[in-house]
């Protein structure tokens, strides 16, 4: 069994022909019959009702199909062709599904070899193909359909899943070769993913299939199967399900009721314009509020941003989360923004193990130390012409305080304490200016001024090409023949949070010195320094970022008192958060690798979407674990005179 959250990569398909059909070696079985078109739309599409459903609840938000074994994508791929032939139907589809030996693109193109009619629809998921990460990977292969491929075994996967789920294509191979694909426990990850009438269709109508859904609270019905198969099960979830207890209920994730139009956001950094392009593509009306007239005005505001991965020689949810992060990221960019010229750093990956399970193409270690191939530099002002079209509205103030209506409206005050934006939901994501909205929050934040300098050469050293990355770093823009150093990364105090940073005294190249301590100084003699900038990043105490809903911190340790005790049996209520209030700050110095990820993930939390990433690591980011680590430790006894 490969767990999602491993750091490790899953195998390759082991693959043959029998009669010029493609096998699976591992399970003995073929990957589709030679009408596979047809016998898709007749299990899954018409076993599901997927029309009469789009068109029962066209006005939904989207519709959520999950599958149990993405195989070559065929189902995806006919699916996709049904929803943009369909008329009535929601604004958005979302297909999830799980697979631990995917094929290779090579692979791929065999598959398809006998199915000419789908060969130019191979475009739209071909990358996928390409991935071998364990875990999540979400692909937006159209304006209104997501995939999201969960890459490992299936119950594992969907044990990590936050989604509302309304129909079920069951398509592993078959029972008696793969039984792992149709078991109790798979049954049991599907019933708490569905909602009362959740439909599913399988082309299976083996006796232990159907009992092991019926114990799960499936209704089951055996209907004809496709051409020479006697039967096939469908059915639908039952109208009163078992209740499930929520998993981390002090890691709650609402979202918005009824579903937002208008999202205001105090904040124009990174953070802040990902999340506008995600609200933006939802539909939403996007209005941002920032001290800043222009976009990326403080510590996002940078000419050049490094974005590389943060990697540990075991694994850790710091370095599984920044994984995952990077992965999306790169996805994220347009070419135009994001120069994947690679990291070359001066350490060691000193775990054999590791480097084994690693991509080849995230890192790999030489003779200088590691290299990050796949890493680069984001221009920042690109960014911001790609992002900035989703804003609506640019309001230039300095937020002084935001209040919340009985209707659940939020106003947000300058700081004359006049009314600037009224909006559906608001998202804190002003980074260190966070803290003075939400105070509540301060002593888990931390915060660190830093320097960098652009510098222009008059003549381009060969050797440069690509960032180095040695405490300092150095960013080469060749076509510019400029470079980019930073890496200072002072320690502010509190008494300093909410300043605006002067040039440190008698530093004007405080990094440009401390370069030239290094072998390599050479490369930059004659440099003329173009600008020098100064910002402070806000941070963690645990190094990750604070993306979700804002905690009502006196309701939840009133709820969670006794944590302390470590009552597991007790059933905690869901943690109370302020309505329609979310966070996204504290990214830290790896804003750039992780915001796209998070402004996603919030996004889809506000709007009910299926969260695209893994439950054990949105809990590592949620605000309110903090609060959820103070009660659990037990209470210091009071000190004697």
């Amino acid at each position: 069994m490969l767990n999602p959250l491993s750091y490790r990569n899953i195998c390759p398909a082991d693959t043959g022909f029998q009669q010029s059909q493609l096998v699976n070696r591992l399970f003995e079985d073929i990957y589709h019959h030679r009408d596979a078109i047809a016998e898709s739309r007749y299990v899954f599409h018409e076993g599901n009702d997927l029309v009469g459903q789009w068109h029962n609840c066209a006005s939904k938000e989207s519709f959520v199909i999950a599958e149990t074994g993405f195989g070559s994508g065929l189902n995806f791929l006919t699916t996709r062709r049904l929803w943009q032939s369909t008329d009535n139907k929601p604004p958005q589809l979302h297909f999830i599904s799980t697979e631990q030996w995917l094929l290779t693109p090579e692979q791929l193109n065999q598959a398809y070899t006998d199915i000419p009619e789908l060969h130019a629809d191979l475009a739209a998921i071909r990358s996928v193909f390409s991935k071998r990460r364990a875990g999540f990977h979400t692909f937006h292969t159209d304006a209104d359909i997501s995939l999201t491929l969960l890459l490992g075994d299936a119950t594992a996967c969907f044990r990590q899943l936050k989604a509302t789920v309304d129909a079920w294509f069951l398509d592993g191979f078959s029972p008696a070769k793969n039984p792992d694909m149709w078991s109790t426990e798979l049954m049991a990850a599907m019933a708490r993913l569905s909602r009362p009438g959740t439909t599913f269709a399988t082309f299976t109508a083996a006796s232990k299939v159907r009992k092991n859904l019926q114990s799960a609270g499936f209704a089951v019905s055996k209907t004809p199967g496709f051409q020479g198969k006697r039967e096939r099960l469908i059915g639908h979830f039952s109208e009163n399900p078992t209740p499930i207890q929520e998993q981390k209920s002090w890691a709650a994730v609402p979202r918005v009721k009824p579903t937002p139009r208008h999202i205001a956001i105090i904040g124009g950094g990174v953070a802040g314009l990902c999340l506008a392009h995600r609200a933006g593509q939802s539909g939403l009306r996007v209005t941002v509020i920032d001290r800043h007239p222009q976009p990326l005005g403080g510590a996002s505001g940078n000419p050049y941003a490094m974005m590389m991965p943060y990697l540990t020689a075991r694994s850790s949810p710091e370095a599984l989360f920044y994984w995952r992060a990077f992965d999306y990221a790169k996805n994220f960019y347009p070419d135009s923004v994001f120069h994947a010229i690679g990291v070359q750093t001066d350490g060691r990956m000193g775990d054999r193990d590791v480097r084994k399970t690693l991509d080849h193409e995230l890192i790999h270690n030489n003779d200088a130390g590691i290299c990050y191939p796949g890493s680069g530099y984001i221009d920042t002002a690109a960014l911001a012409s790609h992002l900035l079209p989703a804003v609506d509205d640019w309001i230039t103030a300095a937020v002084g305080d935001i209040k919340c209506t009985d209707q659940g409206r939020w106003h947000v005050q300058n700081t004359d304490l006049k009314t600037i934006c009224d909006s559906d939901v608001l998202v804190v994501a002003a980074g260190i200016q966070s803290i003075q909205l939400l105070p509540d929050l301060q002593p888990f934040v931390t915060a660190r001024g830093g320097q960098t300098e652009l510098y222009q050469l008059s003549e381009w050293p060969a050797p440069l090409h690509s960032i180095q990355h040695n405490k300092h770093y150095v960013i080469p823009i060749k076509h510019q023949k400029q470079i980019l150093i930073g890496g200072d990364y002072h320690h502010l105090p509190s008494a300093d949070w909410f300043n605006t940073l002067s040039q440190r005294p008698k530093t004007p190249q405080l990094n440009y010195q401390a370069w030239q301590q290094q072998s390599n100084r050479f490369l930059f003699d004659h440099a003329q320094l173009l600008q020098t900038r100064m910002g402070i990043r806000a941070g963690t105490t645990d190094h990750l970022p604070l993306c979700g809903p804002v905690v009502n911190s006196a309701q939840f340790k009133l709820d969670y008192a006794d944590l302390h005790h470590g009552r597991h049996w007790q059933s905690y209520p869901p943690a109370a958060v302020h309505k329609n209030l979310y966070l996204l700050s504290g990214l830290g110095s790896r804003g750039y690798t992780s915001a796209p990820l998070l402004a996603d993930y919030l996004m889809a939390m506000i709007l009910n979407q299926p969260l695209p990433l893994e439950h054990d690591l949105f809990k590592i980011v949620h605000p309110g674990r903090f609060y959820y680590r103070q009660l659990k430790k037990p209470p210091q006894p009071a000190s004697g005179d």
